[in-house]
């Protein structure tokens, strides 16, 4: 998506780019395993070429591209007039020791952040600092048809930034309210495209759970503006908050790390990939996972705002929990927890069936966006005849 730079809200100041290698708080074998790794993926590149796939400046990845030579692991094909221009190709050392760290990790992607870093970003986007106004709830809910007084119940759950529970029969819009939230949660954020536990790579940015935001050359020009001259730090894509959507093929594993031993580094849970939007479990308790295994998987996240995940290796590392949580069924609540989980829910929030006003306001909608004629006998004959036979 690409958009011009006067027209982004951010929610926090961007990052700033490091400067050197150690401002990266990445190992310098780290960043040069990986450099090696994008030039032997990508042959001969430009020093500019490198930096962009390393999401770091030119400056940092001019060291970098140093330390290869002086190992001996690459070469500099060409010159040029400026330091960017310079082409860089691995050399036969270089080849097969990227073969050898490709074994290990086939990572070869953006700089990855520190999880300090992640932790310090997400807080300072947090979305319990965003204002939800009356105003803001009939924006995002214009021309919805709503039960009266929903609205006035929805706008507190969200602003608490808390979980909230929708329930009610099916066919009422407890999906579709949810999906809806997240035109509150206004603004955009700075997503990690990929975070590091010591030398191990967990990726985090995800083009089918993330919109990345465009806004090309202008965006170093905004982050000088903001920052008062710093870059602004790629290794963050920018995006506008997340909305996740998990039904019936939810499963625990996929509350988890996955390491995929194929890629050798680790793929975020839906939860971490939510972080700073809104995560919503539709259709709760027709999961292949009982309910009461994935609640007890929630209790600490909801209570304390951070989760736990382990690596493989068995380290356990704290992460940010910072989302609205939507869980929505058709199950009543005490079929599915017990009192001391249902206590920990923010916001209960029943939504009963659709009355025949709003059932017929809603079809002079769709009739409307179809182009096609409002019928009211048509209408009159499906509330009175066939729905109240059935």
């Amino acid at each position: 998506m690409s958009v011009a730079t006067q027209d982004i809200h951010l929610s926090a100041l961007p990052p700033v780019a490091p400067e050197t290698l150690e401002e990266t708080g990445l190992g310098t074998a780290f960043l040069v395993e990986l450099a090696c790794k994008i030039l032997y993926t990508g042959g001969t590149m430009p020093l500019a070429s490198l930096s962009a796939r390393l999401a770091l400046p030119v400056s940092v990845t001019g060291d970098i591209a140093e330390i290869l030579k002086k190992e001996r692991l690459a070469e500099v094909k060409q010159g040029g007039d400026i330091r960017a221009a310079y082409i860089y190709a691995l050399t036969d050392l270089g080849r097969e020791r990227a073969r050898e760290f490709l074994k290990v990790s086939g990572y070869a992607g953006a700089s990855p952040v520190t999880l300090s870093e992640y932790a310090e970003a997400a807080r300072k986007q947090s979305i319990q600092k965003i204002p939800i106004t009356a105003e803001r709830m009939a924006q995002a809910f214009d021309g919805i048809v709503l039960p009266a007084g929903l609205l006035d119940r929805l706008g507190p759950a969200v602003n608490s930034g808390r979980s909230i529970f929708l329930y009610g029969p099916s066919g009422s819009g407890k999906t579709f309210i949810a999906e809806r939230l997240r035109g509150l949660l206004g603004g955009i954020i700075f997503v990690p495209r990929a975070v590091a536990i010591d030398s191990h790579v967990i990726r985090v940015f995800d083009p089918v759970c993330h919109t990345e935001i465009d806004v090309g050359d202008g965006l170093d020009a905004f982050g000088d503006i903001l920052q008062g001259g710093p870059k602004y730090d790629r290794r963050f894509a920018l995006c506008e908050r997340p909305a996740i959507i998990a039904g019936g093929e939810l499963s625990l594993d996929m509350l988890d790390l996955r390491f995929d031993p194929g890629c050798g580094y680790y793929e975020a849970p839906l939860q971490l990939k939510a972080n700073g939007g809104i995560f919503v479990i539709d259709d709760l308790g027709r999961q292949r996972v009982r309910p009461f295994d994935l609640f007890n998987r929630w209790i600490m996240p909801l209570e304390r705002g951070r989760d736990y995940l382990t690596l493989r290796t068995g380290k356990k590392f704290e992460i940010p929990f910072d989302q609205v949580v939507v869980f929505s069924t058709n199950i009543e609540p005490r079929e599915l927890a017990d009192e001391a989980f249902l206590r920990r829910l923010g916001y209960k929030i029943r939504i009963g069936h659709l009355s025949p006003a709003d059932y017929v306001a809603i079809c002079h909608q769709v009739c409307a966006g179809l182009r096609m004629e409002f019928r009211p006998d048509a209408i009159r004959h499906l509330v009175e005849v066939e729905h109240e036979r059935r």
